[in-house]
C-alpha cells in the first residue's frame, strides 16, 4: 500500500506544533512528545518551590530613613514558613515599675527637755540656745548638738560656741565649782556644777560629744581661728533637785 504523503493541514498542523516552545523544548531536549510534556511540568515545578521558597527567607524592606520597630508583628506568611529555631521569639511588655525610695530611718528625737537659755553668772555669759547642725556655730548664740540629750534625759548635753566677746570666750576662764544654769522649755531651769576644765582638746576627739550615763553637761568653744585648732571643753554635772 503505498503510503500518501501528508495533506497541506497536517504538514501546517506539525510546523506549528514543532514551532511552539512546548515542541521546541520536547525537540531541543530529543524527547518525545510525551516524556518532554512529562519533564517540563516537573521542572516548572521546581521553579514554582524555588520561587516560595525565596519569597519566604527574604526579609523585608525597610523605607530608607525608617526603623524597623522592635516590637512590630512579624510577617504571618514567614512566620508560618519559617523552620521551628528561626521563628522569632516575641520579648513580654513589662509594666514600668517606679523606682522604690528607700526607707529613711528617723533619728530619734532627743531624750529630755529643750534647753532655751545658758547663763553662767561669774563668767558674764548669758545666750539663747538653739539646734546646731554640728559644723558651725552661730553668732550670738549657743548651738545644741545634734542627737545629744537634753536636761532630765539622762545622757551627755552637748552646747557649743564661738571664743568671741559676749559669747563662749570668757569659758577660758571657767573654774571647778562654777554654777551653770539651763532654762528649760517648760519654764522651769536646771543647775550643773563644773567638775572638769580641758584647755586643749584635740579637735578630731569626738568621744565627748557621745552618750554617756549619767547625765551630763559640756560646753565647747575653740581656743583659735584655726579649723584643727584644739578646742576647749568644759564638762558640769547636774545638781540634784532639792
Amino acid at each position: 500500500m503505498t503510503s500518501q504523503p501528508p495533506s497541506s493541514s497536517h504538514r501546517k498542523h506539525r510546523r506549528s506544533r514543532h514551532r511552539s516552545p512546548v515542541g521546541r523544548a520536547v525537540r531541543f531536549l530529543g524527547l518525545d512528545q510525551g516524556r518532554g510534556r512529562v519533564v517540563l511540568l516537573l521542572l516548572a515545578a521546581a521553579v514554582v518551590v524555588i520561587a516560595g521558597a525565596v519569597a519566604v527567607t527574604t526579609p523585608p524592606e525597610v523605607a530608607p530613613g525608617a526603623s524597623a520597630s522592635p516590637n512590630a508583628s512579624p510577617n504571618a506568611t514567614t512566620v508560618a514558613n519559617a523552620s521551628p529555631t528561626a521563628r522569632p521569639t516575641a520579648s513580654p511588655t513589662l509594666p514600668s515599675v517606679a523606682t522604690p525610695t528607700p526607707a529613711v530611718t528617723p533619728t530619734p528625737a532627743p531624750v529630755g527637755i529643750v534647753a532655751k537659755r545658758i547663763r553662767i553668772e561669774r563668767l558674764s555669759i548669758d545666750l539663747p540656745i538653739v539646734e546646731g547642725d554640728g559644723i558651725d556655730a552661730p553668732m550670738n548664740k549657743a548651738a545644741h548638738y545634734p542627737d545629744t540629750g537634753w536636761p532630765g534625759g539622762g545622757i551627755n548635753i552637748y552646747l557649743y560656741g564661738h571664743a568671741q566677746t559676749g559669747m563662749f570666750l570668757t569659758l577660758w576662764n571657767a573654774q571647778v565649782g562654777d554654777q551653770v544654769l539651763l532654762d528649760l522649755a517648760n519654764g522651769t531651769t536646771r543647775t550643773y556644777v563644773v567638775t572638769t576644765v580641758l584647755p586643749r582638746v584635740p579637735w578630731d576627739s569626738m568621744q565627748y560629744v557621745e552618750p554617756t550615763a549619767p547625765e551630763r553637761l559640756t560646753l565647747q568653744t575653740s581656743t583659735s581661728y584655726g579649723p584643727t585648732q584644739p578646742r576647749f571643753i568644759v564638762i558640769a554635772d547636774p545638781v540634784p533637785a532639792s
